[in-house]
């Protein structure tokens, strides 16, 4: 995927038009040989900073792809960092959280029973759920979808775009999983 700490352009093509089959793999923060990197896809954005969560900036990504793509190191004195990002171009500036610097909320048993047929509380899993997830307020989304190449969240909270929150899937169970942090209840959505 990665030659040193870029992502390769195949992969940055590849989320850009919406066919990443496994965008938790190429966004959020990693561990590269190179150091950590973030990586984040924020369209219209001309700048992207990694900010902490008092709104300290920790770092600047650099703009790898005119839709959006922006990526990064951040200093290694940093392990487990939860950061947001701080995105700016002419018409202003705002802050928001990387759904890809969360890790999921379901997990190895989640799998086990829903590929064994007996999960007896899969509405608590299945859908959208307001929660706190890894300290954050927002939404989680959940949806059996195994035959699908590619599932997203789309709403009015990402301009219906299904580029912005393209989803995690759980390869045993076939479900696809998304924490959409600082969105509330009320949101409009569907499943792309």
């Amino acid at each position: 995927m990665a030659q040193g700490w870029r992502a390769a352009d195949g992969d940055v093509g590849a989320l850009v038009a919406g066919r990443h089959g496994d965008p938790f793999a190429l966004l959020g923060r990693h561990d590269t040989a190179g150091g950590p990197v973030i990586r984040a896809f924020v369209p219209h954005a001309e700048r992207l900073t990694v900010i902490d969560v008092d709104g300290g900036s920790l770092a600047s990504l650099d703009k790898r792809d005119p839709a959006g793509f922006f990526e990064g190191r951040v200093a290694a004195a940093v392990p487990g960092l939860r950061y947001r990002l701080r995105a700016e171009n002419a018409g202003g500036t705002w802050d928001l959280s990387d759904p890809y610097g969360f890790g999921p909320f379901l997990g190895a048993v989640d799998d086990h029973l829903f590929l064994e047929g007996t999960h007896r509380r899969v509405f608590e899993r299945l859908g959208a759920h307001e929660t706190a997830h890894e300290g954050v307020e927002g939404v989680r989304f959940a949806v059996w979808a195994p035959n699908a190449e590619r599932v997203s969240v789309v709403g009015d909270f990402n301009a219906w775009d299904g580029r912005r929150h393209q989803m995690r899937k759980r390869v045993e169970s076939g479900v696809w999983e998304i924490f959409a942090p600082d969105l509330g209840a009320g949101a409009v959505y569907k499943y792309e």
